[in-house]
């Protein structure tokens, strides 16, 4: 039967326009993002199928392990509870007495749900965790062989945290039973990313431990190819046993030489991105996180596409055969989608194709009369984020200050450490701080580092934001003009978040140099005496901090959430994350600093004329 030349036409039109675009030369194309519901990630889900996806990240958003709080005033387990640990996560027989069994069964229970989602779609999964990640003293107490290296980090913890040691044959078998239960109930999930040496998880004699080259004495000899082959086929059998197959690599190793370690290693698996035997790239991939991984949190929403397409041109120019698109930016996730199906059948290698690309999708997102302004915009928030960079000191500034140091919410004064205890309660419990509360009192110690202290920190910290405030003003009025009132509000709010960040580095050095220059303010001043410039610039600055917050309250209204990361519950609020209460501290902090002022005669000169 002949078929007229129309007819096939329209019939590839409809088969383009209904059907996946699957990217060439990838066996697997794996799409993730946050998710506030099963509801929501079911719609992500089918969305990315259209554009070709073959796996779904499953491990945004699960239950966190907040028992492992198990030691107050150690806020180590901040960065362990969002760790999706398999141990904790499907604990074998020998472990389920050490943790509560509610949480694995939460975790799971949300897993298969999602993986029910994506069997109906005929997708697969993907599981992120971080491991071998520590385990309750319990375990060690009744298995002390199992002991390996210790993984908390011993200037931010007041308790030694150890991992079990993947050498022994036992712990390995533990590992084992735990990936066939977590396959059999989510058999959709057929590709394994570790993060190790990092946030309560760690190899036994690795150079990356950030308490030092330590481990179970009794493997110290065994090469790191062995230890590490020995782990990734664990998991791989542990897979067979359940009926499935997996790929497993594993990262931030901080191995000098990965690439001896992946010649040992066998295909499907991977150390450092290199995939075991041929030694090849095992994955590429970009995109925009939220949380910990956005340079703007913890504002969320404010669209990156420069660094997506970014991202995605440099996926283009390797040969690995997985390609990763991360969409954690889910309030941008329509505007990440239209950019990577024009990718597929654009090729804008260069900077100005990039330009003109870009500026395409600025008129189809825009229209085409504020096509211009718009891209400007986008161009603007990737000039930014060059700056912000330079204040990542392991976290950006904004969360490793702005949040785990409370400096949105906690009040700057002359003497925190005369506080009473009902005007730190709010924040005190929340702050990242595992040294002495002198450390706790000092806005610029920021998870035990000095990278912000005195007046270079100071200086420093201004010299980058400047051109930030700049920019971000400049955004405000691009979006006013285009008519998005809701980006430009979120621009405000970044803006204030920023200015916290200033100021409290700023009034800290400030607070120092004086302190360190021992003058004694005088009893009475003599007529003439005017404000010197070391009273002028801290009041001042002071002062800013507090209208700067009053700002921040109004523009955020009854909803900051909107325009935030907040935790849902005042339960779930954590060192990581803002609470429900958050207008509320805010007004704390306003009340605790103007009742303040007189405090500033104990520090300064008054002046009298």
């Amino acid at each position: 039967m002949k078929y007229s030349p129309k007819l096939l036409l329209f019939v590839t039109i409809l088969v383009f326009l209904s059907g996946p675009l699957y990217p060439a030369g990838y066996k697997k194309v794996i799409f993730s993002s946050t998710y506030t519901d099963l509801a929501d990630f079911e719609q992500f889900a089918a969305r990315a199928k259209q554009s070709g996806a073959t796996h779904i990240g499953v491990s945004s958003d699960l239950p966190k392990s907040f028992w492992e709080y198990d030691h107050p005033g150690d806020p180590y387990p901040a960065w362990t509870i969002y760790s999706n640990s398999l141990l904790k996560v499907a604990p074998p027989p020998a472990l389920k007495k050490y943790m509560p069994a509610d949480y694995s069964e939460s975790v799971l229970k949300v897993l298969e749900a999602r993986c029910k989602i994506l069997r109906r779609l005929g997708l697969k999964a993907t599981y992120s965790m971080k491991d071998p990640s520590m385990l309750p003293e319990a375990v060690f107490t009744d298995h002390p062989l199992w002991r390996g290296a210790r993984v908390d980090h011993p200037s931010r913890s007041r308790v030694a945290r150890f991992a079990p040691t993947i050498d022994n044959p036992e712990v390995l078998t533990l590992f084992r039973e735990s990936v066939a239960i977590l396959i059999r109930r989510c058999p959709e999930i057929d590709l394994f990313t570790i993060t190790t040496n990092d946030s309560g998880a760690g190899l036994d004699w690795s150079e990356g431990l950030y308490s030092g080259r330590f481990g179970n004495t009794l493997y110290r000899d065994r090469p790191m190819d062995a230890r590490i082959r020995g782990f990734l086929d664990t998991l791989q059998a542990g897979a067979r046993d359940a009926g499935g197959e997996t790929e497993v690599r594993i990262t931030l190793t901080r191995e000098s030489d990965p690439k001896r370690v992946a010649a040992k290693l066998a295909r499907g698996t991977a150390i450092e991105n290199i995939e075991g035997a041929d030694c090849t790239p095992f994955s590429t991939g970009g995109g925009v996180g939220e949380g910990y991984g956005n340079v703007y949190n913890p504002v969320y929403g404010i669209p990156q596409p420069v660094q997506f397409l970014s991202g995605l041109v440099a996926s283009a120019r390797t040969t690995a055969p997985r390609l990763s698109v991360n969409m954690g930016d889910r309030r941008n996730r329509d505007l990440y989608f239209l950019i990577y199906d024009k990718f597929q059948t654009t090729n804008p290698v260069g900077p100005v194709e990039q330009l003109a690309f870009l500026r395409e999708i600025a008129a189809a997102h825009a229209g085409a009369g504020m096509a211009d302004a718009q891209l400007k915009i986008w161009v603007n928030v990737q000039d930014c984020t060059k700056y912000i960079r330079l204040l990542d000191t392991g976290g950006i500034l904004f969360y490793l200050g702005g949040v785990h140091q409370r400096w949105v919410t906690r009040p700057f004064v002359p003497f925190p450490e005369e506080l009473a205890d009902a005007e730190k309660a709010y924040y005190r419990p929340y702050l990242f701080q595992a040294l002495d509360e002198s450390k706790a009192d000092n806005l610029a110690d920021v998870q035990a580092t000095d990278s912000y202290y005195g007046w270079s920190g100071r200086h420093f910290v201004k010299r980058v934001l400047d051109p930030v405030e700049a920019l971000v003003d400049e955004n405000i009025k691009l979006a006013r003009e285009i008519g998005n009132e809701n980006l430009a509000r979120r621009f405000e709010v970044f803006k204030c978040i920023q200015r916290n960040t200033r100021n409290a580095v700023s009034y800290q050095a400030q607070l120092d140099r004086v302190r360190d220059m021992g003058i004694k303010p005088l009893k009475h001043a003599v007529i003439e005496t005017m404000s010197d410039w070391d009273r002028q610039l801290m009041m001042e600055t002071a002062r800013e901090e507090i209208d700067n917050t009053a700002l921040l309250m109004q523009l955020l209204g009854d909803n900051p959430g909107e325009f935030l990361l907040i935790a849902p519950t005042k339960e779930e609020t954590d060192i990581m994350l803002f609470g429900p209460d958050f207008i509320k501290e805010l007004q704390m902090k306003l009340n605790i600093m103007n009742s303040k002022w007189e405090d500033y005669k104990r520090v300064f000169t008054v002046p009298n004329w």
